[in-house]
């Protein structure tokens, strides 16, 4: 009997620090994390026009915390997250982000394309 293993992070993704551009400028990203995390969708989209889901992110706080290089920087709202899920890759912004002391951060976001 062939069983599948279980992972705590099973998709992977990137996590990127968005600057609103000023009048004519363009929006500039920085990549702020790329590497494995977790999401599971917390509200379903509703009413009779589309709406954003609501979902959770999970990061592992030891492959994204860089206190020896002078600190770390959240994600903050607005973000953008690209979650590569099954062969399917979709957007979503990030509305809040906490650390977590036993070993991860939770990040809250809303899904930015369908």
């Amino acid at each position: 009997m062939k069983t599948s293993k279980i992972l705590e992070y099973p998709y992977c993704g990137q996590i990127y620090h968005v600057v609103d551009g000023m009048g004519r400028e363009s929006d500039t990203e920085t990549l702020l994390y790329e590497g494995v995390m977790d999401e599971h969708q917390v509200t379903d989209e509703e009413g009779t026009t589309m709406q954003t889901a609501s979902y959770i992110i999970s990061i592992p706080w030891k492959d994204y915390c860089t206190c020896c290089g002078g600190g770390v920087t959240l994600p903050k709202k607005g973000d953008r997250i690209v979650l590569l899920r099954y062969g399917e890759e979709f957007e979503l912004r990030v509305d809040n982000a906490e650390p977590s002391q036993i070993g991860g951060i939770s990040i809250y976001a809303s899904r930015a394309d369908w």
